[in-house]
C-alpha cells in the first residue's frame, strides 16, 4: 500500500465515510505485522472510539490546522491525494490534516521501536574469549568486575549487562573480583551450576574434562544453584570450596566410585598463606599439588605448558604425587616430579610420554 493510499484510507476512516471494503483494506494493512498491530489503538482514538491521552483530539487539529495545511501542500503524497480527491470543505481537509498528524505519530512510533530494537540488539551483542593452552588472559567487565582466565578456557559475556542481572558463561577456569551491586547480582553459568554473587572474590574451575566442578570462595558470600536441581541452593562462606561431580568418564575405578557416591560436597580450605592456596596458584602461573592423582596434575601441566601428556602405562594415572611447579621450563618441571615418583618421560615435540621405571631397560 502506498503512502497516499494510506492517507486516504486513514482520512476516510477518521471521517467515518470509509466503505466496508476500504476499512477491510486498512485493517489488512495494519494486520500485516506486529508493529502495525500496535497502531490500532491510535487509529481507534483518531476515530473517536477510544482516545489515549495526548494522542490527538479536535482541539489539537483546530489549533494546528494552518501549519498542517502548509505541510500538506508541500508533501508529494498528500498533494497527489488532494489532486485525486479535491478538498471541498474545511471538514474534509481536516481529515487529511489529521492523517498527516497520524503519519507523524506513526513515524515516531516506528522510529522509537527501531531505536529500542537497536538498543536491545546492542545490549545483547556477545563477546567470546578463548584462551589457548600456555597462556592466561585478564579482562574487565562492563561493570568494572575483573576476571582472569586460565589456559584452555572459553568465556562469554555481553557488551552491556541487562537491567536486572550480570550474566556470564564459563567453560574452564576463572578468578573473579566482582564489583559490588546489591541490586544487580552477578551470575556465572557453567555446564553444571550457576554461581550468584553480589560482590565478592572467588575462583571457578569448570573444565568439561575434569572430574569435578569447583567453586572456591575467598571473600564475601556466594550462592550456588545446581542446574539439575534448581530448588537446591548452596551458600558458601569465605575459605570454603564446593565440588560438584562432573560425570565424566574416569580411568580409575576407585575415583569413579568415590565421585559417584556424592553429587557435591563442601570443604574448608587449609589455613595457609594466600599465595599457598593451591586452588588459586595458577593466577601466579604456578601448579601446587598435594597427594593428587598424576592424571589430574597432568591436565594442569598440559594447560600450563601447552603440551599433551600421554600415559604409556595407565597405572601411572593413579599415582598420588605432591609438589610445586613455578617458573621452571617443562623439562625441568618433569624432572622435579620424577625425583619423587617412579616414572620416566620422553619429549617428542609437544607430546610427553610417561612410563613406569620398572618397564625401562
Amino acid at each position: 500500500m502506498g503512502k497516499s493510499r494510506f492517507i486516504e484510507l486513514m482520512a476516510k476512516s477518521m471521517g467515518k465515510i470509509a466503505t466496508a471494503e476500504e476499512l477491510a483494506e486498512l485493517e489488512t494493512f495494519l494486520d500485516q505485522s506486529p508493529e502495525h498491530k500496535k497502531l490500532h489503538q491510535v487509529n481507534d482514538a483518531l476515530k473517536g472510539d477510544t482516545r489515549p491521552t495526548g494522542i490527538l483530539n479536535e482541539k489539537d487539529v483546530n489549533t494546528k490546522l494552518e501549519n498542517l495545511w502548509h505541510e500538506i501542500n508541500n508533501t508529494d503524497e498528500a498533494q497527489a491525494f488532494l489532486n485525486e480527491a479535491p478538498v471541498k470543505s474545511l471538514f474534509n481537509w481536516r481529515w487529511v490534516a489529521a492523517a498527516v498528524v497520524m503519519l507523524g505519530i506513526v513515524g515516531g512510533l516506528f522510529y522509537t521501536m527501531r531505536y529500542e530494537q537497536s538498543d536491545q540488539s546492542s545490549a545483547t551483542v556477545m563477546h567470546q574469549v578463548q584462551v589457548p593452552y600456555g597462556t592466561t588472559r585478564q579482562l574487565i567487565m562492563p561493570d568494572g568486575t575483573k576476571v582472569k582466565l586460565n589456559a584452555g578456557s572459553t568465556f562469554t559475556y555481553p557488551e552491556q549487562f541487562s537491567k536486572n542481572t550480570r550474566d556470564v558463561s564459563l567453560i574452564g577456569e576463572g578468578f573473579f573480583e566482582v564489583t559490588k551491586n546489591a541490586r544487580k547480582p552477578f551470575l556465572v553459568h557453567t555446564n553444571k551450576l550457576i554461581i550468584k554473587v553480589l560482590g565478592t572474590v572467588f575462583n571457578v574451575k569448570a573444565y568439561s574434562d575434569d572430574k569435578t566442578i569447583e567453586t572456591t570462595l575467598l571473600k564475601g558470600k556466594v550462592q550456588v544453584e545446581l542446574n539439575n536441581n534448581p530448588e537446591k541452593t548452596i551458600i558458601l562462606l569465605p575459605n570454603e570450596k564446593l565440588m560438584v561431580a562432573n560425570n565424566v568418564s574416569q580411568s580409575s575405578s576407585q575415583s569413579k566410585s568415590n565421585v559417584s557416591k556424592i553429587e557435591y560436597q563442601v570443604t574448608t580450605l587449609a589455613q595457609v598463606k594466600p599465595d599457598e592456596i593451591k586452588e588459586t596458584a595458577w593466577i601466579d602461573n604456578k601448579i601446587l599439588f598435594t597427594n593428587e592423582l598424576f592424571e589430574d596434575v597432568a591436565k594442569q601441566i598440559e594447560r600450563k605448558y601447552n603440551v599433551q601428556v600421554i600415559f604409556e602405562d595407565q597405572a601411572l594415572k593413579t599415582e598420588q604425587i605432591s609438589g610445586l611447579l613455578d617458573k621452571e621450563p617443562l623439562q625441568e618441571a618433569m624432572q622435579i616430579i620424577e625425583q619423587t615418583t617412579p616414572f620416566r618421560f620422553r619429549m617428542e615435540g609437544k607430546n610427553i610420554y610417561l612410563s613406569k621405571t620398572d618397564k625401562q631397560n
